[in-house]
């Protein structure tokens, strides 16, 4: 993942207050060398996407089950914007992934 990535990602821990999601980014954007990636690097990043893309799918499935549960609640909108803006996210993810599996092959 580039640096925008991350500062994208960051953004977002910030936005749902997510403290240790933004710990973990800060710790990764440390830790993140200019020098191009060697194959096992590659290998670690597309396992750090398929590690997001499954946190992802945890937060839709627990947002659509408050979705479900709380029909009538005042915070509908809400809880269908964050779905919106995961499911964006993991698209984007989902296209990574697939960028990732074609340069290591």
């Amino acid at each position: 993942m580039s640096v925008d990535d991350y500062l994208d990602l960051l953004n977002y821990a910030k936005a749902i207050k997510d403290g240790q999601w933004q710990a973990d980014i800060i710790e990764r954007l440390k830790n993140l060398s200019a020098a191009a990636e060697s194959p096992q690097i590659q290998e670690e990043s597309v396992i750090e996407l398929w590690s997001r893309f499954d946190a992802i799918n945890i937060m839709i499935m627990k947002l659509f089950e408050k979705l479900r549960e709380n029909e009538h609640s005042e915070q509908q909108f809400q809880w269908k914007e964050q779905l919106w803006e995961l499911r964006l996210e993991r698209s984007i993810l989902s296209k990574k992934i697939l960028n990732r599996y074609i340069r290591i092959r």
